[in-house]
């Protein structure tokens, strides 16, 4: 919050009656003597609150009973920088992106629907090459969906930052349920390496859309066109796969909102979609080259646990990144509370 002052003075041989003063999206004002005197002055005190880094132009507003200017703006120009917390959490903001795309694209319950759908475009005794086109189809096609999903996300959190108090009360339960999730994540770990049962993990797809998903891939991969069909079935599965990535992919999207400049912006959603898509592009290549799905199975199961503890401290480290970007105006709530 930066407080400025600027002297008004009324240089006309009537005094002038101000009936209101207001601010625009993050400038508040205040006029220290509502009415002003002929030739005399009052302090406009204004404060501004910039909620992206980066330039910023605001205005405040003056009702007033003068007949020529019965309004007056006046424009409110600067630069917005981050504070020190906020730095330190934007040094993070790429290593914890990429991270977060890998543990994402391993994550449990989509990885085994991952494993089932190259099992799937394995048989019917389909050549490599074509195996290849169809899993590479398919990867185009979920980066392509996620990639547009996280642009139209990225512009309704944006969209937020004119309501300041819904923006920061969103962030805040954002934050508060990526611990939860990393709780409930840590929970399922263990619970699993007790039971050695999937049913037990609580953090997991539904069961009618894990049967919808491999429906839609069984459909689409029927017939001869597998690159159209891989394409297809990639837009779609990765909309109802959101269900579970999408747990892991709005935190990160987040954080991406508050980096300047919208071609940054665009390049950390690629960084995080490319990694995302990595772990499909490996078990799609696997596949190709003859490794048997069972086996993938097997191994996926026997990484649960360390996949969910990892899965877990990304929770944590994306509420914690958040919470720092976030920490000078949540200290700023706290303060105008007492």
């Amino acid at each position: 919050m930066v407080w400025r002052s600027v002297v008004l003075r009324n240089v006309s041989t009537l005094p002038v009656a101000v009936s209101q003063v207001k601010g625009c999206c993050g400038a508040d004002a205040a006029l220290s003597a509502m009415r002003i005197e002929s030739s005399s002055s009052a302090t406009l005190s204004v404060s501004l609150k910039a909620m992206l880094p980066g330039e910023f132009s605001k205005h405040v507003q003056i009702l007033c009973d003068d007949p020529e200017s019965p309004v007056i703006n006046i424009p409110v120009t600067g630069m917005a920088v981050e504070g020190q917390t906020s730095n330190a959490a934007s040094r993070f903001t790429l290593p914890a992106i990429v991270l977060a795309g890998i543990a994402d694209g391993f994550n449990p319950c989509a990885f085994s629907i991952v494993i089932v759908l190259a099992g799937i475009l394995a048989v019917g005794g389909r050549r490599r090459r074509a195996r290849m086109l169809g899993g590479w189809a398919f990867c185009a096609g979920s980066f392509l969906t996620y990639m547009a999903m996280g642009l139209g996300l990225m512009q309704a959190i944006k969209a937020l930052e004119g309501l300041r108090t819904m923006h920061d009360v969103v962030m805040i339960a954002l934050a508060a349920s990526l611990f939860v999730l990393a709780a409930l994540s840590v929970r399922d770990a263990f619970r699993y390496r007790r039971a050695r049962e999937p049913s037990v993990i609580a953090l997991q797809l539904p069961g009618r859309v894990k049967k919808l998903i491999r429906a839609v891939a069984e459909a689409s991969w029927g017939g001869p066109a597998v690159v159209a069909a891989g394409l297809g079935c990639g837009v779609l599965v990765t909309l109802l796969d959101s269900l579970c990535t999408g747990q892991v992919y709005v935190p990160v999207l987040a954080l991406i909102s508050r980096e300047p400049g919208a071609w940054r912006s665009f390049a950390l959603l690629s960084v995080y979609n490319l990694a995302f898509i990595t772990p499909l592009i490996v078990v799609f290549v696997l596949a190709a080259n003859g490794a048997d799905s069972e086996r993938m199975s097997r191994w996926s199961k026997r990484n649960v646990f360390p996949s969910k503890i990892a899965l877990g401290v990304v929770f944590a480290s994306l509420g914690a990144l958040i919470l720092m970007r976030f920490g000078a105006r949540l200290a700023e709530m706290a303060w105008g509370a007492m």
